[in-house]
């Protein structure tokens, strides 16, 4: 049994999205991982608890993380640490910004360290750079743990699990049945834990992402790594391949963290019949696929958004939302 730290507010409310299913001619709901609490909002809290707990247990004193620029894991993880006495150092993707918006600002007054390296230097050399930060704290007498991007790995992963076990429990007390959950996936924790949970939970709900990140193949990669990695971890009675990860391309537009009118137009929509934000790097994009594979028939029946957070992600993108 894995051990864990409570930093979520759950369980996290769960309703139908009464406009836009009108709108979109569908019956939505969505389960609301934004509510999970202030600063410490969104999906990535959900796997800290965990993560966290190992870190305390093994003896460490300082995390290390890694992410984008505006990565709301590296701010998740920057605050849970101030709340629970950890040092935090973060691996930022980008050169040194002149502005520190958004999560960036969190970051920073949560007391985070950041180390700020270039996306070539990132892509190539990253566990490199963990290592050498790793050492650097090894040389001033601390104690590193290092977590790995979203926090996605075997243990991060078990959030969703458990998240997934939460989510059945509503669904059934409320006579609810969903045909299919749908998540934006980046890192691959949060799919792989949701296709792991409804596994052990015996439920016959599909379950599908929208790759905000990589392409198609590769982000099944990422998170049957993951699945594999947790089955051999926590000695699990399943068995998963390529074809049971459901991943739905073709919506990461320009790039990861850079979204196209229509993304933006569909947050307006959105927070104006529903009054809920979502996000231009992730959550925006699922939603606009869970909008666009509605209207091409291709999501009959009811289907569950999993509101994964990123609120703080709007305000480096002001510009485009308002203009």
């Amino acid at each position: 049994m894995l051990k864990r730290i409570q930093l979520a507010n759950i369980p996290t409310p769960l309703h139908r999205l009464n406009k836009l299913s009108e709108l979109w001619e569908s019956d939505i709901w969505i389960k609301r991982d934004d509510l999970t609490g202030s600063g410490l909002m969104g999906n990535k809290v959900r796997k800290l608890e965990y993560l966290l707990a190992d870190a305390s247990e093994k003896g460490a004193d300082t995390v290390i993380t890694a992410g984008g620029m505006q990565s709301n894991h590296c701010r998740a993880v920057a605050i849970a640490c101030a709340q629970l006495g950890f040092k935090c150092r973060l691996l930022l993707r980008g050169n040194t910004p002149s502005d520190f918006d958004g999560n960036l600002m969190l970051d920073k007054l949560a007391g985070a360290q950041m180390h700020f390296i270039t996306e070539e230097e990132y892509y190539s050399n990253l566990p490199s750079e963990f290592n050498r930060i790793a050492e650097e704290v090894r040389s001033e007498g601390g104690r590193a743990y290092m977590i790995p991007e979203g926090g996605s790995n075997a243990i991060g992963a078990w959030g969703y699990v458990e998240a997934l076990r939460e989510l059945r429990k509503q669904c059934f007390s409320s006579k609810i049945f969903p045909d299919r959950i749908i998540c934006a996936t980046g890192s691959g924790g949060t799919h792989a834990g949701l296709l792991m949970g409804a596994l052990l939970e015996n439920w016959d709900v599909e379950i599908d992402s929208v790759s905000v990140c990589y392409d198609h193949d590769e982000t099944i990669r990422i998170v049957l790594e993951i699945i594999d990695s947790s089955i051999d971890l926590h000695k699990l009675d399943i068995c998963v391949s390529r074809q049971d990860i459901k991943v739905i391309d073709g919506y990461i537009g320009e790039g990861y963290a850079k979204a196209g009118r229509e993304v933006f137009d569909l947050i307006t929509e959105v927070v104006r019949n529903e009054g809920i934000f979502v996000d231009p790097v992730y959550t925006g994009k699922a939603m606009l696929a869970l909008k666009q594979e509605t209207a091409k028939g291709n999501m009959k029946g009811t289907t569950l958004f999993w509101h994964t957070g990123g609120l703080f992600g709007l305000f480096p993108f002001r510009n485009e939302l308002t203009g």
